[in-house]
């Protein structure tokens, strides 16, 4: 028992730091219209809405995005790497800027806004401990997507495999999930040996 109680830690704490990675990096997880402009990452789905509807500062977006910006210009080594003050047209979001210009509002992709709203809480909280908000958003995103691609035939929608990773790492996460999984993997073990030896 006390076994696997440190695998079942050892992996959450694994998978959590792998799911967060994923978020505040912005991994490219999907491909869906947001607005004027194309978003694959959660933090790009939640700061396209932030921006347009100004709900909070433009600070607070900034400082979500700046890790993964700088992530992007690293890998990609065309691009400089973005200062704060231009981290908005690196993701060219300079268009929600303009009050003048008229955006196309999100509502058809709620699902997909709401799923990434609560992987980004539960990367964060994960932080201190490990929650299901990270595997329900991502559940959420896949049945907004699958809908769209599924029931609507939208051919602006993509999955990308990094998905499924970050889904496996969600539910990877859950201390309490793996520490049953490994007692019923121990037990079938366990209950195996004595008919080999039987038979």
């Amino acid at each position: 028992m006390a076994v696997s109680k440190k695998w079942a830690s050892s992996i959450s704490v694994v998978a959590s730091s792998l799911f967060a990675f994923i978020i505040v990096f912005q991994i490219p997880l999907f491909r869906v219209e947001c607005r004027n402009k194309t978003c694959e990452s959660p933090l790009e789905v939640i700061s396209s809405q932030l921006i347009g509807s100004e709900v909070v500062p433009s600070s607070l977006v900034k400082t979500l995005l700046f890790p993964g910006a700088i992530a992007k210009s690293l890998l990609l080594r065309a691009s400089p790497l973005p200062t704060y003050h231009n981290l908005f047209y690196f993701y060219h979001f300079d268009h929600h800027l303009n009050r003048t210009t008229t955006t196309p509002s999100s509502d058809d992709h709620l699902e997909v806004f709401a799923g990434c709203c609560l992987c980004l809480l539960g990367a964060l909280l994960s932080i201190f401990k490990p929650r299901r908000l990270t595997f329900v958003g991502t559940l959420l995103i896949y049945w907004g997507l699958l809908r769209d691609i599924l029931l609507f035939h939208s051919s602006s929608v993509r999955l990308y495999p990094t998905l499924f990773l970050a889904s496996l790492s969600a539910f990877l996460s859950i201390r309490s999930d793996v520490r049953k999984i490994i007692h019923c993997c121990c037990c079938c073990t366990t209950t195996s040996k004595p008919l080999s030896k039987s038979l």
